[in-house]
């Protein structure tokens, strides 16, 4: 038998604050549908009070904030300050930038070096975004934050592992870094990518990837409070969905995160992955509701598939409730594979048998 797997990070250890909605580019493929025209943000004192809150939930369990957007470095001032504030309470502190400001060496050191409290930037780069932010602002933000001792890594983004643009940015980044500091997410056709992407019939499979997902451990706040379990496509519907935890306008961090503990849905896919979600359906006969397909490797589109529909995610609750089976897999799996008892004895759940 094998060992609880203890590498996990933590529940709700990690925090994502969406600080802006103005970028200084609007790639065609943004999910939250960032560009210079969009002037939401969120407000200092508000970024303040969350934070506290976040820092007094379980007494210092999040561990973790990452500031994103949009483009953070757009507003430094704001950026700074909130980074300072985070940085005050004890969180390691994370951003996430297209490196618009690193146009030569020497003034991507200046700006992270204005960015003290920052301890690890993600930069982000693609087809889409080196159209106006080209590779050399990669490799020197890369650079300076090598020579300032921060922790970094490269986000790309990609329609396919096998587009030959996506391979040749790829073999551009690893004259860089390691593969290791580099990190892969698929477009979907949501945001602003729902209006100019077409999934090609080769990235697409009949049967849904079976992958758990790690980001929906990290819950994401956006300028006007809402609650968002992941930065996926859940960031993009309404709050129908089982993934939007609630809002910091109406409740506190204390009851929205005590309330995702009990969400039986976020946690199947945490666990199990959404595929889990299409079986639990299969297997009460309603198959007929569902896809006929899905994006190869790409998660996040059962996500987007199934929660987009009121209706889905009502008959999915309904289902869960009645299915104690169900219930009793996602408690003993997150105890198992998470290392995690919050749902263990929620109700009549016997040992599992190992």
């Amino acid at each position: 038998m094998a060992d609880k797997q203890d590498v996990e990070v933590p529940f709700l250890s990690n925090v994502g604050m969406m600080l802006t909605y103005k970028c200084t580019i609007a790639c065609p493929h943004c999910i939250v549908e960032a560009g210079p025209r969009r002037k939401e943000e969120m407000k200092i004192t508000s970024a303040f009070e969350w934070l506290d809150q976040l820092r007094d939930f379980r007494d210092g369990w999040v561990i973790g904030i990452s500031l994103t957007g949009g483009e953070p470095f757009y507003n430094m001032d704001h950026l700074i300050r909130i980074a300072d504030y985070a940085f005050k309470l004890g969180f390691i502190v994370s951003v996430v930038s297209n490196a618009f400001w690193a146009s030569s060496r020497e003034e991507a050191l200046r700006v992270l070096k204005l960015c003290s409290s920052i301890n690890m930037i993600s930069v982000s780069t693609d087809k889409s975004h080196q159209i106006s932010i080209p590779f050399r602002n990669i490799s020197n933000a890369v650079w300076a934050a090598k020579k300032l001792g921060k922790l970094y890594n490269i986000a790309v983004a990609t329609e396919s592992d096998k587009d030959p643009e996506y391979l040749s940015l790829l073999d551009n980044i690893l004259e860089i870094t390691d593969r290791e500091n580099i990190s892969t997410s698929y477009i979907l056709p949501v945001g602003r990518a729902g209006r100019n992407l077409k999934i090609r019939e080769c990235n697409l499979s009949p049967v849904p990837p079976p992958y758990a997902c790690p980001m929906a451990s990290f819950p994401v706040i956006f300028p006007n409070g809402k609650v968002i379990a992941c930065i996926g496509p859940p960031i993009t519907m309404p709050s129908f969905t089982p993934l939007f935890l609630g809002n910091l306008g109406k409740e506190t961090v204390q009851e929205i995160f005590m309330r995702a503990e009990s969400n039986y849905i976020l946690h199947a896919i945490r666990t199990f992955g959404p595929r889990i979600l299409i079986d639990l359906l299969t297997e009460h006969g309603h198959s007929d509701i569902l896809p006929d397909k899905y994006m190869n490797e790409a998660i996040c589109d059962i996500c987007f598939k199934l929660f987009s529909n009121e209706s889905t995610c009502q008959l999915l609750n309904e289902l869960i409730m009645k299915d104690e089976t169900f219930r009793n897999k996602i408690a003993w799996g997150r105890y198992y594979h998470m290392n995690e008892s919050e749902m263990v004895g929620q109700s009549s759940i016997p040992d599992p048998v190992r």
